[in-house]
């Protein structure tokens, strides 16, 4: 066995003890946790967070528009914003189940880090070809994986991970940035990058799901023209501003009605006025009605 072999095979040691639960196992570290699915799920929508993600065991696959994204075993995937993506596990089971970590992308660390890697390399010229993507698929190097063992290792003092977590989540940031393809990922997070723009539009978006979303307003928002928003949004985001908008509002939508609220309710907090419109979108997104929404919910948590 090859020594990155080795090295691999601890970090999935490592991720099998930190991860007992299924779903989100979150760790006292604020930014990062695991995940365990122990069988298949068939392809349903979701929220995916903007995180940096390493797959330790069993494969996934993300839908993000009309573009499949392979989360399988020994790989690293980075999304930069939070995407509206169809997820479907392909490879898990209780004795092999699917095993993830991830870092949440916090921009604001990243541009610290950014600037930081300025200040001493100068800033990234512009590569030859970008591709102005938020989703990378890397591949996984041992500077990175370095960084997310030792956080795996920490988890188990919540004092030593308190004290040195932050340190770890600035390194594998740096990794990133100085990496295979980092050179590109720096001119898109530096302001010469369109990628910059659509991130206000993004945060905007999420910060208002109650209020109507115009193309428009948006490109206004961000200094753009209609149509370049339009296309640079739909480069980034694989989607486009309103279909992204609508997935938005309706898994908070979702989310509110599991916490209690009657479908009305939600639908109002995330600007529907009609409840007729709103419970045909709802349906058309999850397969299953307002209604169903708690039971949809758990039997898709159990299987």
């Amino acid at each position: 066995m090859s020594y990155q072999a080795r090295k691999f095979k601890t970090f999935v040691n490592l991720l099998e003890q930190n991860t007992l639960q299924e779903g989100a196992n979150y760790s006292v570290l604020e930014g990062f946790g695991t995940y365990k699915a122990s069988a298949p799920k068939p392809r349903q929508p979701g929220i995916d967070l903007a995180a940096i993600w390493i797959i330790g065991q069993g494969r996934k696959i993300c839908h993000v528009g009309d573009q499949p994204f392979d989360f399988s075993s020994g790989k690293m995937v980075v999304m930069l914003y939070p995407l509206a993506v169809e997820s479907e596990v392909v490879d898990a089971g209780r004795e092999k189940p699917l095993l993830l970590a991830a870092v949440i992308v916090d921009m604001r660390r990243i541009a610290d880090v950014l600037l930081r890697i300025d200040r001493i390399d100068g800033a990234a010229a512009k590569p030859v070809k970008t591709d102005p993507s938020s989703v990378f698929e890397l591949p996984l190097s041992d500077k990175v994986l370095d960084p997310f063992i030792r956080l795996l290792e920490l988890n188990a003092y919540p004092m030593d991970m308190e004290m040195l977590g932050d340190t770890l989540i600035d390194e594998i940031y740096y990794r990133l940035l100085t990496g295979e393809r980092g050179g590109e990922l720096r001119y898109l997070l530096q302001q010469r990058g369109e990628i910059q723009r659509i991130s206000r539009a993004v945060e905007y978006i999420h910060n208002n799901v109650d209020k109507p979303v115009s193309v428009q307003a948006l490109a206004e928002m961000v200094h753009m023209s209609r149509t370049s928003f339009y296309d640079n949004f739909k480069d980034v985001m694989h989607l486009s501003p309103l279909q992204y908008a609508k997935s938005v509002k309706l898994h908070r939508a979702q989310t509110l009605i599991q916490e209690g609220k009657n479908a009305g309710e939600a639908a109002y907090q995330v600007g529907y006025n009609s409840p007729a419109q709103f419970s045909r979108e709802y349906k058309r997104h999850f397969g299953y009605p307002p209604s169903a929404t708690q039971f949809a919910s758990t039997s898709i948590a159990i299987s």
